[in-house]
């Protein structure tokens, strides 16, 4: 009988609908090594509360769509399907991919294995950077550090056959006696000897993704594996740092031939209409690998496809080339309005000016934009706010994201928060609603406690960004009405959406002087 493995994906409900190519990667090689795998995935299940993208469109960052018809079929909780696929599976190992917010999530899985006496391995971004605190969970026995490919092939393999494990890269292996092996990193994988993602153990419904009011059927292409650039609240800079260590470097780009037969693999297996190019940064490439990536695109693919990058990458030959291979959506990384704030906290170095440029090529080449900005940095006012919000203004937009930071394990911005004490103690993040919302998505919560502005403030910004960017500037008042968190501010709140929705979206034809003053 072969070795089985069971991968859990902890999500919230429909949040991030893009099918995770790191979990299908890992599935795609075990199976490769006659490994039997199968996955519990939560993000399909709701309890009939709201979704991550009913909240986002209820701050008009998201266009409505059928999405929510169509996939939240399963509304009622996760845990009593994944008991029963226990029983009926009778996994030999239990695998949790972990993000810092999701790791609530992951463990009332891990606890349900564990108590049934199935050894349990966490691996993902939060295991890779808070080591220590994830080896505290008595439910998980095994942690993966960094690329989990061949750690959990060599486990398996070990496990199964009855040999030692204790020597495995990237595997911290929990003693009885309560001691840890901490074994050191492995070589990094060669991403075009990597067999194709194995998207067959997602549901159906999971391959349908919502973009611009539409529900189209999608898949990410995994273009690259991590980022050259330094963001501090980013952990890609970290991964960066952890594999220097070891002469390796963990930024690496797959070939554009690859790329492209993967694509045809997946057009056909899947019947993908859509391609999402999942890269932290589109043109983080030699140019000659774009030259070659677009060309090998519009001859053999065609299909549309959406990317992000940064502003400063952005040029009219590159615009030319992105057309002509059919792009559909670009998401531009703002992230925030101040040029000394942006390079000096966020080592972000670039201009308004040049972000402004950038954005009015895509502009004229016609290619719809969502910007995605944050809000709430260690020691940011309502007065940078503002800078980001005027920077929004400043460009033209399909779509605009407002996130509120959070201080995630291994970015360089944590270190800044916690030793200005603005990290509240774990007995606080779980006595109190810190989060002053009602929802429990990351980036629509913040744990910071700042003397500059307070998580309420936060909340009513983030909830009125859109309208701030968008709607004239004699609407400010009314704006700062609708922030408030009571009676007057919701049915403000809810005006002003109205009125967003008939102007900005187009159900109202407005005078031309006013609508050149909107657009100005």
């Amino acid at each position: 009988m072969k070795f089985r493995v069971l991968l859990v994906y902890p999500n919230f409900p429909l949040a991030n609908m893009l099918l995770p190519a790191g979990v299908s990667i890992i599935s795609a090689v075990l199976k490769e090594n006659n490994i039997d795998v199968r996955l519990f995935d939560t993000t399909l299940y709701s309890e009939g509360s709201a979704t991550f993208d009913d909240v986002r469109t209820s701050v008009l960052q998201l266009k409505k769509s059928k999405i929510t018809t169509t996939v939240a079929k399963k509304l009622k909780l996760p845990m009593g399907d994944f008991k029963k696929l226990l029983d009926e599976y009778q996994p030999d190992l239990v695998g949790v991919s972990l993000l810092e917010d999701t790791f609530s999530i992951g463990l009332k899985y891990t606890k349900e294995a564990h108590q049934r006496g199935i050894p349990v391995i966490a691996g993902g971004v939060y295991p890779t950077f808070s080591p220590e605190k994830v080896a505290k969970e008595e439910s998980i026995d095994f942690l993966c550090l960094g690329e989990g490919e061949n750690t959990m092939v060599n486990l398996c393999k070990a496990l199964a056959s009855g040999k030692s494990y204790k020597a495995i890269p990237n595997l911290w292996i929990k003693e009885p006696n309560g001691s840890i092996i901490k074994n050191p990193l492995g070589p990094l994988m060669d991403m075009n000897e990597l067999p194709y993602a194995d998207y067959s153990i997602f549901e159906e419904d999971r391959f349908l993704r919502p973009m611009q009011g539409e529900v189209l059927r999608m898949l990410p292409i995994e273009l690259q594996r991590g980022c050259p650039y330094q963001c501090t609240f980013c952990e890609d800079p970290s991964l960066n740092v952890i594999y220097r260590e070891t002469k390796q470097h963990y930024h690496r780009i797959k070939s554009p031939r690859r790329v492209v037969d993967e694509i045809k693999y997946f057009m056909e297996k899947h019947k993908a209409n859509y391609v999402y190019f999942n890269a932290e940064t589109f043109f983080a490439m030699p140019p000659k690998n774009f030259l070659l990536l677009a060309d090998l695109y519009i001859q053999e693919i065609g299909l549309p496809f959406w990317i992000q990058t940064r502003p400063e990458t952005i040029t009219e030959e590159r615009v030319g080339l992105l057309k002509d291979m059919n792009i559909s959506n670009i998401n531009i990384g703002l992230e925030h309005g101040n040029e000394e704030f942006r390079a000096t906290v966020l080592k972000r170095r670039m201009s308004n000016i040049r972000i402004v440029e950038s954005l009015k090529i895509l502009e004229e080449a016609d290619i719809p934009v969502t910007v995605n900005n944050i809000m709430g940095y260690p020691d940011e006012t309502r007065e940078l706010i503002f800078d980001t919000i005027e920077l929004n203004r400043m460009v033209k937009s399909a779509t605009i994201n407002a996130y509120l930071y959070n201080p995630y394990n291994g970015t360089e911005l944590y270190e800044v928060a916690k030793k200005k004490g603005y990290i509240p103690s774990e007995t606080e993040i779980k006595t109190k609603d810190i989060a002053l919302s009602t929802n429990a998505f990351a980036y629509f919560k913040t744990i910071l406690k700042m003397p500059t502005i307070s998580r309420q403030e936060l909340l009513g910004l983030q909830k009125t960004f859109v309208l701030y960017a968008k709607l004239p500037r004699h609407e400010f008042p009314r704006i700062q009405i609708a922030e408030q968190n009571n009676e007057i501010g919701r049915r403000t709140f809810e005006d002003l959406s109205s009125e967003y929705n008939d102007i900005i979206v187009g159900k109202k034809v407005l005078p031309k002087p006013v609508f050149e003053y909107l657009t100005a």
